[in-house]
């Protein structure tokens, strides 16, 4: 269960996702602030930052942008556009929390790329 400043709970479940920004450490703080400001400005539902990434290989943060239902494509690509105007303009993965849940990593981990 989390929490977010501008929806109240929100529960991971079959339907919930995310868009996942790696940033290396010098970055993270700036993408961060940028992604936090999205959400109180209720332009996205709710995110999260890693603590840094010292696994598969990675060195760094993961930030995930959170989705009620990944099969509102219409949503996911909002989403989408919201952090290409904040200037996450790379290829960015979407994940959803059902594969999380089910350890899904590798060549299908990703449910859409955009």
């Amino acid at each position: 269960m989390r929490k977010s400043p501008s929806c109240g709970i929100i529960r991971s479940g079959p339907t919930t996702g995310k868009w996942c920004i790696f940033a290396p450490s010098s970055d993270v703080d700036q993408a961060w602030a940028k992604i936090k400001g999205a959400v109180e400005g209720d332009k996205l539902l709710f995110a999260k930052v890693s603590t840094a990434l010292r696994s598969m290989g990675r060195d760094g943060h993961v930030i995930c942008v959170y989705t009620r239902d990944w099969t509102d494509k219409q949503d996911l690509l909002r989403v989408r556009e919201v952090l290409r105007s904040l200037g996450f303009v790379e290829e960015l993965g979407y994940k959803r929390d059902i594969d999380t849940f089910n350890r899904i990593y590798g060549s299908d981990e990703w449910y859409l790329r955009a």
